[in-house]
């Protein structure tokens, strides 16, 4: 097993472990660091910037969600999802609600692509004129 996998599989160990195993696996992750030749602390400290961007993205992504979810938590309530995901995204209301709140679909989280942000935004605007053109 090369250093970047085995430190893979030791950052997962530890994450996953008890308080007990924890300091057990950092002594192995010590004596790990402590064994590694430039060349493989390179390859490691790669393995941590990839695994940071990783993370970087995850919380971007969720922020994003975030951010989706208060923009319309107003809205949602007088106007119709299974209309707006019909009529806009030819999908189900379930497809949108998945995409709101950023639930997992097998076994991945999903969100709203950049067009189907964009789509919202026309479908948003699309409406609220209907809404004004309303005359009694």
């Amino acid at each position: 097993m090369d250093a970047k996998a085995k430190f893979i599989n030791l950052k997962n160990a530890w994450k996953n472990a008890d308080q007990a195993d924890k300091n057990r696996i950092q002594d192995e992750i010590d004596l790990f660091f402590d064994s590694l030749s430039d060349a493989e602390k390179e390859s490691v400290c790669e393995a941590v910037n990839n695994d940071f961007d990783k993370i970087h993205n995850e919380i971007e992504d969720i922020k994003q969600t975030i951010n989706i979810r208060k923009i319309l938590e107003p809205i949602l309530p007088a106007i119709s999802v299974s209309y707006l995901a019909k009529n806009y995204f030819h999908k189900t209301p379930q497809w949108f609600y998945q995409r709101m709140n950023g639930n997992s679909v097998n076994g991945k989280p999903v969100k709203f692509s950049d067009s189907e942000i964009q789509t919202l935004n026309i479908a948003i605007k699309d409406i609220g004129k209907q809404l004004s053109t309303v005359r009694f």
